[in-house]
């Protein structure tokens, strides 16, 4: 009896191997999710008509949150829009300590595929545009003299910055458990970011942790 139930057992499996499509899931539906990010932003280098380039900000550290609606397409192919809420920091290389605080929010478009490794693992490829647009950026001159040491903040979407981007994004993720995501992604600035005849452009590296409803 044991080897019948055991000889049975292994042909459902094998049934279950065969029907199981890494490239095709039969069981693709929509979600919702929520998604975090550690961004580290790099700003390109500061110049006029690509010419006397300055090494002018320096990379700083940033915050993303925000969800995410997952709509299967065709077979493992999914678009994938977002809404997002971001917190960057950059560091402005001067005689006096100058940095920038931002806060605004990005609409990500993505295009992605799916490959089942495993019943419980998704592995995925991901690209697309993604709008930004800030809210504030402050501005901190942190100054020291003779007489002391004091800052003078400012709105440098007033003065020196764009409030507007367009960023291409792109990435691997990792679905576990159909609830839990991972991720590593990129994006490279499209628009100059610096008002007046100076061009620069921000880009992105995001290592992301998300939930899925």
């Amino acid at each position: 009896m044991k080897k019948i139930l055991l000889t049975l057992a292994v042909i459902l499996g094998c049934m279950n191997a065969q029907a199981y499509d890494v490239f095709d899931n039969k069981d693709n539906h929509s979600y919702f999710g929520v998604r975090l990010s550690y961004e580290l932003c790099a700003p390109t280098e500061l110049s006029i008509d690509n010419i006397n380039k300055q090494d002018w900000y320096n990379a700083s550290s940033g915050l993303n949150l925000g969800v995410i609606y997952n709509m299967p397409l065709w077979k493992n192919l999914y678009f994938e829009p977002g809404l997002t809420f971001y917190y960057n920091t950059i560091g402005v290389k001067t005689d006096n300590n100058i940095s920038i605080r931002s806060f605004g929010a990005r609409i990500p478009l993505l295009i992605g595929y799916h490959f089942d490794i495993l019943p419980s693992l998704q592995l995925s490829l991901f690209t697309g545009p993604e709008i930004a647009l800030g809210f504030t950026a402050c501005q901190w001159n942190h100054i020291e003299s003779d007489e002391g040491n004091f800052s003078i903040v400012t709105n440098a979407y007033d003065s020196a910055l764009n409030r507007f981007d367009i960023k291409w994004r792109f990435g691997v993720g990792a679905t576990f458990l159909d609830r839990y995501y991972a991720a590593i992604s990129g994006a490279a600035g499209l628009c100059d970011q610096v008002k007046g005849p100076f061009s620069a452009k921000a880009n992105l590296f995001d290592i992301t942790l998300g939930y899925n409803f």
